[in-house]
């Protein structure tokens, strides 16, 4: 799996690219953050069961669970009146929900069957990029206590780290681009008078 931290970098992507100029907008940050790592939340289910990849990359890890989260969101979005036209919030919706299946994509995959089915029940079949450029951390779904440790071995906090390291990283880039941006914009010419 990827880690949630890779995926809140996602959301951040798309909430900064979304969002209006001005002060942030802590909502719609959160929205965008949890819309990033949804799709996981299919390991809950599992975890109530006792096994938790029982459901993991099943319909929530899919074009097709992109496409009805962000259609659900603009009837609600029109049904509610939001100021954001039931369009835009389709795409700033599917946006973040569907990075999740881009990370899903470029991150390794050790464990059999290698990748996951974005097209299902269209297709079988499973993507994974042919070189991936993250790594995973790898789940033991043998109970809900094997998974959590699992999440704590020293290769998974190693992957925490690059993880937290990515979502930091991004950040201070956004805001710096955005302050040179700022700067360029707001400078005023200088005219000289004779």
């Amino acid at each position: 799996m990827a880690l949630s931290f890779a995926h809140a970098a996602a959301g951040y992507l798309v909430y900064e690219v979304a969002r209006p100029s001005g002060p942030h907008r802590p909502g719609l940050l959160v929205s965008a953050v949890v819309l990033a790592n949804a799709a996981d939340f299919d390991f809950v289910p599992g975890l109530l069961a006792g096994d938790p990849d029982l459901f993991h990359r099943g319909f929530t890890h899919t074009l097709g669970a992109t496409v009805l989260v962000a259609v659900v969101a603009a009837v609600v979005a029109k049904v509610g009146r939001w100021r954001w036209t039931p369009g835009r919030v389709a795409a700033f919706t599917g946006a973040a929900y569907g990075t999740h299946l881009l990370l899903d994509y470029i991150t390794s995959d050790v464990v059999p069957p290698h990748g996951a089915r974005f097209l299902w029940p269209l297709s079988d079949a499973y993507y994974l990029a042919a070189h991936p450029l993250l790594g995973e951390i790898v789940i033991d779904p043998a109970g809900r206590g094997a998974f959590f440790r699992s999440l704590l071995t020293p290769n998974a906090l190693a992957h925490w780290g690059a993880d937290v390291g990515m979502l930091v990283g991004l950040v201070v880039l956004v805001h710096a681009l955005r302050a040179a941006w700022s700067a360029m914009t707001d400078a005023t010419p200088v005219v000289e008078e004779r």
